[in-house]
């Protein structure tokens, strides 16, 4: 099967793309690497250096030909949409948007798509919050997100292709990015291993739905499995402060760890956390990494490169 992946050199990105070549599937990689990282690139897969946003990748798109796209290329922070939203929608929809031009007249069968679950039902929303509430993203980030969805439903429509969209909760594991400002186990589990103090911002008591990210690689490896169209929560439905992280981090330390109170972060939300019993009967999938297993493993993945 000849399989695309955007954004396959990023962190999940990455990481399903492995997956995949161990399953014996022929595999292209297009990303831009001004995340993610060609070190990442599985080298037994064809690697494109290429912008989804520009009309280069839809060359190679419609060269290819392939019969299923992973769209996981994507502006991811949502602080960073806060601060310019023009680029976030730029590369989020209208990213998107170029990849689907790509597709009349192509081979694809189906089209699997990485949206948002964290950021995608808003501080309002009854908790955990399932697929059938009505979305209320209070950031761009979610917006263009949820946007996206919709332009790829129609399209397939359209073009007669099956669209399955998977609204991951927040993603956490090695190879995430500790320097920017998402991916909040990443950053603390890096500042443990170099012995800083674990910045919190506000509270420290606002709430995440954490998932590991061999867990989200196999929701996506079972919706390519399995002949089912829609939308689906990928979360395990449990709410997680930043100080709960912290002291689980502690744990896997040995000591107690410092912190570095910061002011609250302005249009943060509060709590989150997706039901996921949609995915569960109708991709059969369901979490199997409890979070301190997969604290444990992330916190040794950033100790291995400090090494």
């Amino acid at each position: 099967m000849k399989i695309l992946v955007t954004g396959g050199a990023g962190f999940i990105g990455s990481h399903l793309v492995d997956a995949l070549v161990e399953r014996g599937e022929e595999v292209m990689v297009i990303d831009d690497l001004s995340t993610g990282k060609h070190a990442y690139v599985n080298p037994k897969v064809q690697f494109v250096e290429r912008d989804i946003c520009m009309s280069a990748a839809l060359d190679v798109m419609r060269a290819y030909k392939p019969e299923v796209i992973f769209h996981l290329a994507a502006q991811k922070s949502v602080p960073e949409s806060l601060k310019h939203p023009a680029k976030d929608a730029a590369i989020n929809l209208v990213g998107l948007c170029n990849i689907l031009e790509a597709i009349p007249g192509s081979k694809l069968k189906k089209f699997i798509f990485a949206s948002t679950g964290g950021a995608m039902y808003g501080d309002n929303a009854e908790l955990p919050a399932v697929e059938t509430q009505t979305a209320q993203p209070s950031s761009p980030y979610g917006i263009s997100k949820y946007a996206s969805e919709r332009y790829l439903e129609v399209w397939s429509k359209l073009h007669n292709f099956q669209a399955t969209i998977l609204r991951p909760a927040n993603v956490f594991g090695p190879r995430q990015d500790p320097f920017g400002e998402a991916g909040v186990i990443a950053i603390l589990a890096k500042r443990a291993v170099e012995q800083q103090p674990m910045r919190v911002f506000g509270t420290g008591k606002h709430t995440r739905d954490y998932v590991y990210v061999a867990d989200i690689v196999q929701a996506f490896l079972n919706a390519l499995d399995r002949d089912v169209a829609g939308t689906f929560n990928i979360g395990s439905g449990l709410e997680t402060s930043v100080l709960d992280i912290i002291h689980n981090l502690s744990s896997v330390v040995g000591n107690e760890l410092l912190i570095d109170r910061q002011p609250e972060v302005v249009g943060e939300m509060q709590r989150s956390s997706l039901n996921a019993n949609l995915a569960h009967s109708a991709l059969h999938w369901q979490p199997a990494i409890p979070l301190q297993a997969g604290i444990q493993k992330t916190f040794e993945w950033f100790r291995s490169q400090s090494r």
